[in-house]
């Protein structure tokens, strides 16, 4: 689905299949938790929302990085599973993580091109 997951406040999506282009745009907090692929654009302006996806990611928004994978993420990430009832198809360990880069956070004329 395109655009799943714009401006999350808090929410936590557990995706059992692929989403579209500009998923997570603008997203606040929460999780976002992709069994499949992503499209382009994914997390586009992100703020603090987690980003987790199993498949291959088209390309990235404005701002949005790839992060380290800590145990604590693998944790947040095996409770997300079992909550969104994924956790006998996917594995923790499968997943990437992203998040933002807090470039855009206060506008800076040196980031202009990233808008």
């Amino acid at each position: 689905s395109s655009r799943c997951g714009i401006s999350m406040k808090g929410i936590d999506i557990v995706v059992h299949g692929s989403i579209g282009h500009m998923s997570a745009f603008m997203a606040q907090s929460g999780n976002m938790v992709v069994l499949g692929d992503a499209g382009d654009a994914l997390g586009d302006s992100l703020y603090e929302a987690r980003l987790f996806v199993r498949g291959k990611v088209k390309s990235l928004g404005a701002d949005c990085i790839e992060k380290e994978m800590r145990a604590e993420h693998l944790e947040l990430l095996e409770d997300l599973l079992r909550r969104g009832e994924a956790d006998a198809k996917a594995k923790p360990e499968e997943f990437r993580r992203y998040g933002s880069a807090r470039q855009l956070y206060n506008f800076n004329i040196d980031n202009a091109d990233a808008y």
